[in-house]
Formats: C-alpha cells, sequence, structure tokens
C-alpha cells in the first residue's frame, strides 16, 4: 500500500480572464482632471447652499470684522508732542501700522493708530482699527509698530475694546 497522494483534478478549469489592451495615459490624466474639477464645484456648491454667503478661509468661522480698541502711550519721561510719541516712542504717531496675527504669526490683517487725542492724566489716547479680521481665531495677536505683540481675546477684538499701551 502506498501512501501517494493523488490530487482531483476538476474536469474543466475556468477560463482564462481576457486581455485588456493598455489604457492611454492621456485618458486617466483627463479623468482624473475632470474628477477634481466636479468634486471642488460640488464642494463650493454644498459649502455656499450651506452657508448662504462666501467660503471662510480655512481655520476660521463666520464673518470678518473690524477689530477696534485704544492704545494708549504714556509718556514714561520720554515726553510727546502734539500727542504723539518723541524721542524714543517718536514711532507712534497718526498711522503708524497696527498688525493682527493669529497664533500661528501668519498676518490677517493691517491697520494704523488714528489721530491721538490727550487725556489730561500725562497720556495720549489714540484710536485704533484693522479692517476684515477673519472671525473664528481663539486668540489674536496684536503689534503697534514693532513693539511686540499683545494677547486679545476674541470677544474684546470683536466688540471694539481692546485697550492696548505703552510706557510708565
Amino acid at each position: 500500500m502506498t501512501d501517494a497522494f493523488e490530487p482531483v483534478l476538476p474536469e474543466a478549469w475556468p477560463p482564462a480572464p481576457p486581455v485588456r489592451a493598455k489604457s492611454n495615459p492621456w485618458h486617466l490624466a483627463l479623468a482624473a482632471v475632470a474628477g477634481a474639477a466636479l468634486v471642488g464645484a460640488l464642494w463650493v456648491g454644498l459649502d455656499l447652499a450651506g452657508s448662504g454667503g462666501p467660503i471662510s478661509p480655512p481655520g476660521t468661522s463666520g464673518e470678518a470684522f473690524d477689530l477696534r480698541g485704544t492704545f494708549t502711550l504714556n509718556s514714561g519721561g520720554y515726553g510727546y508732542s502734539t500727542c504723539g510719541g518723541s524721542g524714543g516712542y517718536s514711532d507712534i504717531t497718526t498711522g503708524t501700522t497696527v498688525t493682527v496675527y493669529n497664533a500661528t504669526g501668519t498676518v490677517l490683517s493691517q491697520g494704523a493708530l488714528g489721530t491721538g487725542r490727550p487725556n489730561g492724566a500725562g497720556s495720549c489716547v489714540f484710536t485704533l482699527s484693522a479692517p476684515n479680521v477673519p472671525a473664528g481665531e481663539k486668540f489674536y495677536l496684536v503689534e503697534v509698530s514693532h513693539r511686540g505683540r499683545i494677547m486679545v481675546q476674541p470677544d474684546d477684538a470683536r466688540n471694539g475694546t481692546v485697550a492696548l499701551s505703552l510706557g510708565s
């Protein structure tokens, strides 16, 4: 007696799959571009239909707003002339650049200081504004001239209650 194993073969093997002709790579590229355009158009259409307005930039929600507030220059021994900085504060005057950044340091908006007014306590108070700041950030960093970035809460930025100061 032998222990040889003899396989049982089916009567007929299944037929081999048909041979496909090679596809033209231009057809694939054209299909990919058309598919991407269709997906993009659907995404834009759905977003516009859902929000009723333009698409917000990534990482934002809601509409843009104008950041407003005040910037107080305390003379701190440097003095000021006609309600503008002098000496070490000569960069603080009407029209000085106000820059708004997000948490990663991306510039969101640039505005300027308005006309300064003496407040009677030896200080000069300027209006501060920056237009079209995108909503939806956890906080904003506001810089006047080159004086460093100050963290501002979204409610203060949106409600016009930003209050920054420089000097002692």
